[in-house]
C-alpha cells in the first residue's frame, strides 16, 4: 500500500525510530506507516528487556511504544527512553490512565486504531521537529 505524502511530513524522514509492539501484524503495519512517511525503523522489539536494551544500543529520534507487552507494563522502557531523552508516543487501545507509572501517565497518546494521518500528526506534534541523525 502507498500512501502520498501531504506537505509538511518532510519534517519526518530520516527520523531514526524504535517500535515497541507485541503484536507482529500491528508492528508490521506500523513500520510500512513509518517507512511511507520517510521514516527509518531502527529496531522493532516486543519484549520490555529487548526494548531497554534497543534504546541503550541505539541512537534514536523518538520511539512508539505499546503500553502493555504481552501482559507486561512498559513503564520500564518508558523510564529508559526519559533517561535517553527519547521522546516517544504512547499507542494502545485502552482509554484510562489510571494503572499507568508517572511516565506513561505523562506521555502523549495515539490510540488504537490509527490511521497514517494520525500517526503522522502525532510525530509532527511529538518528535517531528527534532533533526534526523546522520545515519
Amino acid at each position: 500500500m502507498t500512501y502520498a505524502m501531504p506537505a509538511g511530513r518532510d519534517a519526518l524522514a530520516g527520523l531514526r525510530v524504535l517500535v515497541v509492539e507485541d503484536e507482529l501484524l500491528v508492528a508490521m503495519l506500523v513500520e510500512e506507516m513509518l517507512q511511507e512517511l520517510g521514516c527509518k525503523v531502527v529496531q522493532t522489539t516486543s519484549t520490555v528487556e529487548e526494548s531497554i536494551a534497543a534504546v541503550r544500543q541505539h541512537h534514536l529520534d523518538g520511539a512508539l511504544l505499546d503500553g502493555n507487552l504481552s501482559g507486561e507494563n512498559s513503564s520500564p522502557v518508558a523510564d529508559e527512553l526519559l533517561g535517553h531523552a527519547v521522546p516517544f508516543l504512547l499507542v494502545t487501545g485502552y482509554g484510562g490512565r489510571d494503572g499507568d507509572s508517572p511516565a506513561l501517565k505523562m506521555a502523549p497518546r495515539l490510540k488504537k486504531p490509527f490511521d497514517i494521518d494520525e500517526l503522522a500528526d502525532r510525530m509532527l506534534d511529538v518528535f517531528g521537529r527534532r533533526q534526523a541523525r546522520a545515519n
